[in-house]
């Protein structure tokens, strides 16, 4: 298994950086246009989220990691302190703000909260798994920890879908899985993913360096952007999730790491989004208190619609949201209370 310096790594701060920036972009087009599908968001969807708990898997393993029971419980209140304990006050805040504190704000979405949660869910699953079927650290336990993962993304993808069908059923169920977020569990395969790039880097690099092993990914991501085409087979379609997801992914970060001199401290963009891969949480968490709400009606947009014309548009105003939220952060870090308790800062 090979080492990765634990320092920072510019190119890791930049993507993330540019995911965060996809993130904003995707909400000015939900919350402020009211669709989820205008500026091309439904192929950015694909890789957007993936990118994002694939770097966070990537740069939460650690080789030669003992899960004992010290180790556990101490992971677990650490991600508990940085990933449960802000977005809780965040989210309290802005559901009382926009008078939304109600019942129904504690469902999956969690009215846009629901990112740390889950992936403070994906922390502890993955910890236990790791515990209880890698406890060896060998290649058949990583292989039985995979096909944990499969299994419980695959039925959070199909929860997800047909789950309304038999909402009566589930009764209480249906709301404590909402609690849970479980339709976003689907997602912890992209985790596992970093997770498992991490372990063998070098020989992901060797792969992803190959011209043609490139072009095959692809090709595998354009196949899986237009499933409902190539998959259109009911039952299959998350194998399809799955292509896109990870083909896509590899493409984002193979992208910025054969090109990290483009998105070093050298460059002023690199230099930016470098900074915002650093503030990613401190952004998500503060971001919706400034986004531009009901910029236009759906019904209006639906009418003169114009996708050339948005993506700049929505662009510069993810931007804009981005900056107004790393400044609000650089004020409120000043306390080092404020700064521990909000952000999770040491």
């Amino acid at each position: 298994m090979e080492q990765v310096k634990t320092n920072r790594i510019g190119y890791i701060d930049a993507l993330r950086g540019m995911a965060m920036i996809l993130v904003v972009y995707f909400h000015i087009a939900a919350y402020g246009f009211g669709s989820y599908e205008i500026g091309y968001n439904d192929i950015i969807e694909r890789f957007r989220m993936p990118t994002f708990f694939f770097i966070s898997g990537w740069l939460f393993y650690k080789a030669g990691r003992i899960w004992d029971r010290q180790a556990i419980v101490g992971m677990i209140r650490k991600k508990f302190m940085v990933q449960i304990v802000p977005t809780a006050v965040f989210m309290l805040l802005y559901l009382v703000m926009f008078n939304l504190l109600e019942v129904g704000s504690f469902g999956s979405d969690k009215k846009g909260y629901w990112f740390t949660i889950v992936l403070f869910e994906y922390f502890v699953i993955y910890i236990l798994s790791e515990a209880l079927l890698n406890r060896q650290d060998s290649f058949k336990g990583e292989l039985r920890v995979f096909v944990g993962m499969i299994i419980l993304s695959a039925s959070a993808f199909y929860y997800a879908k047909y789950y309304s069908r038999y909402a009566t059923e589930l009764g209480v169920w249906k709301d404590i899985l909402g609690f849970f977020s479980f339709v976003k569990i689907r997602q912890i395969i992209f985790f596992w993913f970093g997770t498992f790039v991490r372990r063998y880097f070098s020989r992901f690099i060797q792969l992803t360096d190959n011209h043609y092993a490139m072009a095959l990914f692809m090709a595998l991501f354009t196949a899986g952007i237009v499933w409902p085409v190539i998959f259109s087979i009911s039952g299959i379609e998350y194998l399809a999730y799955l292509i896109a997801g990870l083909s896509g992914t590899v493409i984002c970060f193979t992208f910025f790491r054969v090109h990290e001199q483009h998105f070093s401290k050298a460059t002023w963009y690199g230099r930016g989004l470098q900074l915002i891969g650093r503030r990613t949480l401190d952004i998500y968490l503060i971001h919706y208190f400034v986004l531009p709400y009901n910029l236009v009606q759906p019904d209006v947009w639906q009418q003169y619609h114009n996708d050339m014309l948005f993506v700049p548009m929505a662009l510069i105003l993810a931007l804009w949201v981005v900056i107004i939220s790393l400044l609000i952060s650089s004020i409120l870090r000043v306390s080092p209370l404020l700064a521990k308790y909000l952000f999770g800062a040491k």
